[in-house]
């Protein structure tokens, strides 16, 4: 192969290109360029493109660009982008942010890596980290069983998760089992809902209470207080149909 390289005349134009900063399509100035001529030996392949260094008018990120052609498809012009865009971008609108919520980073950490490889396609490294993500918000809510099933019911003993959340979250270990174990990799859509389900998770356990917090508490009832009709002391904590009265407050519950 023989390759020809001279300068570009494209410095100093712009181009809208998608920004891996950003994450939209923003103008780019053309910083640096060359552009090149590649042949092989015998003459009958032969590329030719331009090679960019971009800067984004917006954050100011620093990127490569490269655009070419073949004597194949002569036609076709193909863009490569450096580092390479994020294909599911729906993640970055959809998903808890740590500059938002105040969520341990020791789960931000797994969160984020997960992300990262929902975005690039990796479904594999994906499931593995959804099912780390789970194990990780267990050890942080103190659980004590040693596997992640028996954990997974201590989230439901503690009031974390309703019967069918806690349900779901089984079903998701055993999609990243799956992952782990057999490198058997699972679908995207089944990946987008189980960051879903833990997103229902999170927000249960660490962003609920933090928005709660602007609202007053409410007051304590007397101890003894009690229905104003002559109610024995056998009786409170009963209702009117004989059942065991519900908790004046809620726990938190995510399903």
């Amino acid at each position: 192969m023989s390759l020809v390289v001279k300068p570009s005349r494209t410095v100093n134009q712009t181009v809208s290109i998608l920004c891996d900063g950003c994450r939209m399509t923003t103008v780019h100035l053309i910083v640096a360029a060359v552009d090149y001529t590649e042949k092989s030996s015998d003459g009958d392949f032969m590329e030719w493109g331009t090679a960019q260094v971009t800067k984004c008018q917006g954050c100011e990120t620093i990127g490569f660009r490269q655009t070419y052609r073949t004597n194949e498809l002569p036609e076709n012009t193909e863009e490569l982008l450096f580092p390479p865009r994020s294909r599911h971008k729906l993640a970055e609108h959809l998903y808890l942010r740590d500059d938002v919520w105040n969520i341990p980073k020791s789960i931000l950490g797994i969160y984020h890596e997960t992300l990262m490889a929902i975005q690039h396609d990796l479904p594999i490294l994906a499931g593995i980290g959804i099912r780390a993500i789970i194990e990780v918000t267990c050890q942080q809510l103190k659980t004590k069983k040693h596997d992640l099933a028996g954990r997974i019911d201590e989230l439901l003993s503690m009031s974390f998760l309703t019967p069918a959340g806690a349900e779901v979250l089984h079903r998701i270990r055993l999609l990243g089992n799956e992952a782990a174990h057999k490198m058997k990799a699972p679908t995207m859509k089944q990946i987008i809902a189980a960051i879903k389900v833990i997103d229902h998770l999170l927000m249960g356990v660490y962003v609920l209470p933090q928005e709660a917090s602007v609202f007053p508490k409410r007051k304590a009832q007397a101890a003894n207080s009690g229905p104003k009709t002559g109610t024995s002391p056998a009786t409170k904590g009963r209702n009117l149909v004989g059942k065991t009265a519900k908790p004046t407050c809620s726990p938190k519950v995510v399903e």
